[in-house]
């Protein structure tokens, strides 16, 4: 059983170490060899698209919220709740029409 913890923990910090150095490499090639408008624009869209994810996350944390005030009237208005009737469908039976 040790070994295996050993073999395991081993493997993943190796993996994570390689991980990181490999990240590391790429960024260095990109920023040596890519254009700077090039990188200054991928920055740009990046971050946009960033804000944009946390935008509507916020949006949906307030609607969140307020969704417990809206669904009461929602429900209200659509005429849900105990007044409301449900009915089965009416299916042919087969060979009968």
């Amino acid at each position: 059983m040790r070994r295996r913890l050993f073999w395991l923990l081993g493997g993943w910090i190796v993996g994570a170490l390689s991980a990181a150095w490999l990240r590391r490499r790429v960024r260095q090639g990109v920023s040596r060899y890519a254009p700077v408008r090039l990188r200054q624009d991928v920055a740009d869209r990046s971050s946009a698209l960033f804000h944009g994810i946390r935008r509507i996350a916020g949006e949906i944390a307030v609607a969140g919220q307020n969704s417990s005030e809206e669904a009461r009237y929602a429900r209200r208005d659509l005429n849900y709740g105990s007044t409301r009737q449900h009915r089965r469908p009416i299916r042919l039976v087969p060979n009968d029409r």
